[in-house]
C-alpha cells in the first residue's frame, strides 16, 4: 500500500480549487491604491471563480484529514464546537451539560402528566449518520448499534427498522459493551477533556455513574473479558490529586456496576490493552514500548517483550489464533508503526509505517481465527490478509455514492469481530452507518442504511409552499433534500436524497422556495439551486479569514436572492454572477481587534433593511443603520457585561426593526438577550432556561412571533406573557443537542434539526 496515496485528497482538492480561483484572499483598494476610508462606499469588486456541480463531483470527505495547523477536520470541528461554549474560568460546562442531561434524562422518564407535546420525527429514515460501536444481546441474534452521539437502536440484519432504545449519552462514545447476566449495558462518553462511564440495567431508560473511578479526561479502551462477560477494563486517563493526568487501567467485575483501579502509570500517555474475546486469557498492557502481561486479571503485571521505547502512544490488539498473535500500531503523538510479536509478546517485528495522523491506531481489529488477518480504518478501510506486512484499500469513499449499500462511507471507526450466527463476522461502523462483513473485509453490506435515523444536523431551509420539502446540512451526510412523500400519514418520516457530500451548516436564503440557499461548508460556499435544479448549483471558496466559524456566519440579502453577506473578522458581500463566477467585496468593518474575535451571527431585520445587527464570539453586540457601511457597537457590549455570551444567533422582530433577540452561551451568564431600542441597549430574557448553550432562534410565523430556542439541553419556547422559557421535552422528543429551529407557518409547526436524531417538526397546541 502507498501510505500516502489517500491522505491527502482534501489538500489536493484545495490545492485545485486555489488555481481554479484566482482571488482567494481579498484586497482594498481606492482608485489611488489606498484602504478606503471607514464607510466608503467606493470598494472594488473582485471576480472569484467557483466550481459547478458537474455529474459525479464530490469534495473532499474532511472527517480525519490533516488540517494546515495539523490537526484533523474533525478535530476542528470539536474544538469549534468548544469554543462556542464560553464560560468563565472555573466554571465546567460539561459538567453543566451532564446535569441537564440527567434531569432531562429523569423528566423523561417519570410518568406523563398532563397533555405531553406533539412531536413528528421527519428523517432522514435512509440515511444513518455516524455510528461507533456494535454488541451482540445475550440471544445471540439481536445487535445493538451505537451512534457516535449515543444514541443505541435495536435490530438485526436484513430488517426493515431499527429500533431506538435510547437518545443519548451527551457526549461522543468511546466505548461501548453488554454484558449478562442481567443484561447490562456499559457506554463510555467523552466530550473534549471529559469522560464519563455510565452503566444502564434497563435498556438505556436510565444511566448510572459507576462507583470506583476518579474524574475521567479520556478514555482509551472498554474490554469485556473472553472467559467471563462480567468482568469489565477500562483504559483511561484521570486527573491524579495532583492535578496532572495520568493513565489507569480499571476492573468491573459486576457488570460495570463498580471499577477498582488495579494500575496508574506515572506520566501522560496512551497504554495499550488486549485481552481474548473468545475464551479465558491473560491481559496485556503496553506502556511505553514495554509490554507486560497479567494472569490476574490485572492485580499483577510481569513484563514480556518490547518495542521503540520512545512510543507515547499505543493501540494493542491481538488475533487469539496463535501464541496469541499481537499487533501494536505505537509511535510519539500518533501510531504510525505497525508491530507485530507472533509469539505472545515475547519478540517483535515493525512490519508497516504510516505516516498519516492516527490512522493506524483509528480503528485496529485482528481476527480472532485468522491471525494474518488484521483491518483499519481511517478516511478509508485498510485490510491485510498477510499479518500486517502490506495492505489492500477496502474501497475508496468516494465509491459510497454509486452504491451506498456494498461500498464503505467514508471515516471507519470502531472495527468489531464478534462470532454471530455460528460465523466469524466484521462490524465496521463508519460516518455514514454500520457494515457487515462475513468475509473478513473482503466485502462488506451496510446494514443500517434504512430504517436507523440518527443524523447529525445543523440546518435545515423549508419550503412554504410544500412543508414536506426541505433541505438540510449535515455532519458527515452532506447537503440532503427531502423527498416528496407518496400518501402515508402527514407528518411521517422521510427520506432524503444526499445532493452533495460533506458537512453544511448556516442555511439561508431571501426566500422559502428552496431556490437560492446558500449553505457553507468549512472554508466554502455552496449556493443550491440558482436556477432551480441541482445542476446548476455552485461551489465556491470564501474570503481568506484571520478568524471565523467552523461554518461560516451569513445572512441572505432581502432584496437579492442571489447575493449573500459572509462573515467572519470582516463582512463580505457575496453576489452570484451567473455560470461559476460570484462577485466579492469587503465592507470595511472590521470586527477582529485582536485577530481572535470574529462575527458569529448577523442578521437583516426584514421590516428595515437598513438595520442590520451583528454579535461576535467574544460577546460584542453591534449595529448599523446604513446597510452595514459603518457599525456602533452597543453601550451595553461596551463595558464586557456579557462577555462569555459567545454569541450563536440573532433574529430579528418581523414587525419592528428595533426588537432584536441575540442568544449564545449561557453559563457564566443569560443566553438569551433582548434589544428594543434598535442595539443600544440589551437586557438579558433568559428566565426559565437552565445553563446552557442557546445556537438557534426562530418565531414560529411572522404574524404571531412565538419565539422558539434550540439549545443544548432541549427545545425551548418563550411564553410571552411570563417573559419564562419553557422545555418543549416530552411525548416522543429525542433527549439530546438541538442545533437548529425554524417556523413552518404554512404547516403550523416549528421545525428542529437535532445533533444526533435528524429533523423533528413540533406542532404547538390548538395548531390544526
Amino acid at each position: 500500500m502507498n501510505g500516502d496515496s489517500s491522505r491527502f485528497e482534501v489538500r489536493a482538492w484545495l490545492r485545485k480549487a486555489a488555481l481554479v480561483g484566482p482571488v482567494l484572499l481579498l484586497a482594498l483598494w481606492t482608485d489611488n491604491g489606498r484602504p478606503p476610508a471607514a464607510g466608503s462606499e467606493r470598494l472594488r469588486e473582485v471576480r472569484v471563480h467557483g466550481h459547478r456541480l458537474d455529474p459525479g463531483w464530490r469534495p473532499p470527505a474532511f472527517g480525519e484529514e490533516e488540517d494546515r495547523d495539523g490537526g484533523s477536520e474533525r478535530e476542528r470541528l470539536d474544538r469549534w464546537i468548544e469554543s462556542r461554549h464560553r464560560a468563565a474560568p472555573g466554571v465546567d460546562w460539561h459538567a453543566i451539560e451532564a446535569a441537564n442531561l440527567r434531569a432531562a434524562l429523569a423528566r423523561m422518564a417519570a410518568p406523563a402528566r398532563g397533555p405531553q407535546p406533539v412531536w413528528h420525527e421527519r428523517g432522514p429514515v435512509n440515511m444513518a449518520g455516524a455510528t461507533a460501536f456494535t454488541a451482540v444481546r445475550p440471544d445471540g441474534r439481536t445487535l445493538l448499534v451505537a451512534s457516535l452521539r449515543g444514541g443505541i437502536f435495536s435490530g438485526t440484519p436484513g430488517g426493515k427498522a431499527w429500533t431506538r432504545l435510547t437518545d443519548s449519552l451527551g457526549s461522543y462514545l468511546r466505548g461501548f459493551v453488554v454484558s449478562s447476566p442481567p443484561e447490562t449495558w456499559v457506554a463510555a462518553a467523552f466530550s473534549l477533556r471529559n469522560a464519563q462511564v455510565y452503566a444502564s440495567r434497563n435498556h438505556g431508560t436510565s444511566w448510572s455513574e459507576p462507583h470506583g473511578l476518579p474524574p475521567l479526561y479520556d478514555v482509551y479502551e472498554l474490554l469485556q473479558d473472553g472467559g467471563d462477560h462480567r468482568t469489565i477494563y477500562l483504559l483511561a486517563a484521570a486527573f491524579a490529586p495532583s492535578g496532572d493526568v495520568v493513565p489507569i487501567l480499571a476492573r468491573s467485575r459486576d457488570g460495570g456496576l463498580s471499577f477498582t483501579v488495579v494500575y496508574q502509570g506515572t506520566s501522560y500517555e496512551q497504554p495499550g490493552l488486549w485481552t481474548s474475546r473468545i475464551s479465558a486469557g491473560p491481559l496485556y498492557l503496553m506502556s511505553h514500548g514495554q509490554l507486560s502481561i497479567s494472569t490476574d486479571q490485572g492485580d499483577s503485571f510481569s513484563p514480556l517483550g518490547a518495542i521503540d521505547p520512545t512510543v507515547t502512544r499505543t493501540v494493542l490488539r491481538g488475533s487469539e489464533a496463535g501464541a496469541p498473535t499481537l499487533y501494536a500500531a505505537a509511535g510519539q503523538g500518533s501510531p504510525s508503526d505497525l508491530y507485530v510479536s507472533e509469539d505472545g509478546g515475547r519478540t517483535w517485528e515493525k512490519r508497516f509505517h504510516s505516516s498519516g495522523i492516527s490512522l493506524l491506531g483509528n480503528s485496529l481489529v485482528a481476527s480472532p481465527w485468522d491471525p494474518d488477518l488484521v483491518l483499519f480504518g481511517f478516511t478509508n478501510g485498510w485490510r491485510s490478509t498477510d499479518g500486517g506486512r502490506s495492505f489492500t484499500q477496502i474501497n475508496d469513499w468516494s465509491d459510497y455514492y454509486a452504491d451506498p449499500a456494498g461500498n464503505l462511507h467514508a471515516d471507519v471507526r470502531g472495527l468489531q469481530f464478534f462470532l454471530y450466527r455460528g460465523q466469524e463476522t466484521l462490524f465496521l461502523p463508519t460516518d455514514g452507518g454500520t457494515y457487515m462483513s462475513t468475509d473478513g473485509g473482503a466485502s462488506v453490506h451496510n446494514i443500517t442504511l434504512n430504517g436507523l435515523p440518527n443524523a447529525q444536523i445543523y440546518s435545515t431551509w423549508s419550503s412554504s409552499a410544500s412543508p414536506d420539502l426541505f433541505v438540510a446540512g449535515s455532519q458527515d451526510q452532506g447537503f440532503q433534500q427531502s423527498i416528496r412523500p407518496r400518501g402515508g400519514r402527514p407528518g411521517s418520516p422521510l427520506s432524503t436524497a444526499q445532493r452533495i457530500s460533506g458537512d453544511y451548516g448556516n442555511l439561508t436564503s431571501a426566500s422559502h422556495d428552496l431556490a437560492d440557499v446558500f449553505a457553507f461548508y468549512p472554508g466554502y460556499l455552496f449556493f443550491y439551486s440558482p436556477g432551480g435544479d441541482f445542476e446548476s448549483s455552485v461551489f465556491a471558496p470564501l474570503p481568506a479569514m484571520s478568524a471565523g466559524s467552523f461554518f461560516a456566519t451569513s445572512a441572505a440579502d432581502p432584496d437579492d436572492p442571489s447575493t449573500v453577506y459572509v462573515a467572519g473578522d470582516h463582512i463580505w458581500k457575496m453576489r452570484y454572477l451567473g455560470g461559476e463566477d460570484f462577485a466579492q467585496t469587503q465592507l470595511p468593518q472590521s470586527f477582529s481587534p485582536d485577530n481572535k474575535d470574529y462575527v458569529s451571527a448577523l442578521a437583516i431585520a426584514p421590516a428595515d433593511h437598513n438595520l442590520w445587527y451583528a454579535a461576535t464570539f467574544e460577546g460584542h453586540l453591534w449595529y448599523s443603520r446604513d446597510h452595514g457601511a459603518t457599525w456602533t457597537e452597543s453601550e451595553s457590549t461596551r463595558q464586557s457585561s456579557f462577555f462569555y455570551s459567545a454569541n450563536t444567533a440573532l433574529l430579528v422582530s418581523a414587525s419592528d426593526p428595533l426588537t432584536c433577540f441575540a442568544a449564545g452561551s449561557g453559563y457564566s451568564g443569560p443566553s438569551v438577550l433582548v434589544t428594543r431600542d434598535g442595539g443600544v441597549h440589551w437586557s438579558p430574557l433568559a428566565d426559565g432556561l437552565p445553563p446552557t448553550i442557546v445556537w438557534s432562534l426562530a418565531f414560529d410565523g411572522p404574524a404571531t412571533q412565538t419565539l422558539y430556542a434550540a439549545t443544548d439541553a432541549g427545545p425551548f419556547v418563550l411564553d410571552a406573557g411570563a417573559t419564562t422559557w419553557r422545555s418543549l421535552l416530552g411525548g416522543s422528543s429525542p433527549v439530546l443537542p438541538y442545533y437548529s429551529v425554524e417556523g413552518v407557518p404554512s404547516a403550523h409547526l416549528v421545525r428542529f434539526g437535532t445533533f444526533g436524531r435528524g429533523v423533528w417538526d413540533y406542532v404547538p397546541p390548538g395548531r390544526p
